[in-house]
């Protein structure tokens, strides 16, 4: 149960986002209705920007949720950012130790809550000349095998530049949000190969969607 002073963080959370989110992008997002305003959400994108999950957030706080994100352990000791990440509930990854694994375990404790949980496959930002994501991890695949109740959402994101350039300048994000990955051909497996073909399967419907925003892009 969500306590009154949780809802006060969250509250405070949607706002400073939304605020973030229109001084960092100008976000233009489309959505097939996919993202269902209660119970647990599995939100997966492709990353091109250190300032994209902001934008992926704003198309979260659209469908009126609050997204918790997979975060590398760097942004919470960043000044104020930090402070924010750790009241709202978003999720330290501690990438390259043996802790990595203890944030998907944070991560499903979210889900049984009914959250909605983001996060980026690829595991780092996007490196791949064309923009397009490159290798993925099969973390969110064994995150939504372990919690089939929660629908996967692909969100794809074009416009900004890969890397550092957009952090300071405004620019236009478009993001697509997909139907639900249809993950039933593994539903109850937890081996490896199950988690790596269904990681195909989720990359397959990030590079649909990114297809989208990128004619959205184009024709802004």
């Amino acid at each position: 149960m969500v306590t009154p002073r949780q809802h006060l963080k969250n509250a405070a959370g949607f706002a400073l986002v939304w605020a973030a989110a229109g001084v960092a992008h100008r976000v233009r997002f489309r959505t097939s209705g996919s993202v269902p305003r209660t119970g647990p959400v599995i939100l997966v994108a492709n990353h091109l920007t250190m300032t994209d999950p902001l934008a992926v957030a704003r198309a979260a706080i659209g469908h009126r949720r609050f997204p918790h994100f997979l975060a590398m352990q760097e942004v919470f000791g960043w000044p104020g950012v930090g402070a924010l990440a750790r009241a709202t509930g978003q999720i330290p990854v501690a990438r390259g130790t043996a802790a990595a694994a203890a944030a998907l375990d944070a991560a499903s404790e979210h889900l049984a809550k009914g959250h909605l949980v983001a996060l980026y496959p690829e595991g780092r930002l996007t490196t791949e000349p064309d923009g397009m994501p490159g290798p993925a991890r099969t973390g969110a695949a064994r995150l939504a095998l372990r919690h089939p109740e929660a629908p996967v959402i692909p969100v794809g994101t074009w416009g900004p530049k890969q890397g550092n350039e957009h952090i300071w300048h405004r620019h236009t994000a478009c993001l697509s949000v997909g139907a639900p990955v249809d993950l039933s051909a593994w539903v109850g497996r937890t081996d490896e190969a199950a988690a790596r073909e269904a990681t195909d399967a989720i990359m397959d419907a990030i590079r649909a969607e990114i297809a989208h925003a990128k004619e959205m892009w184009h024709t802004r």
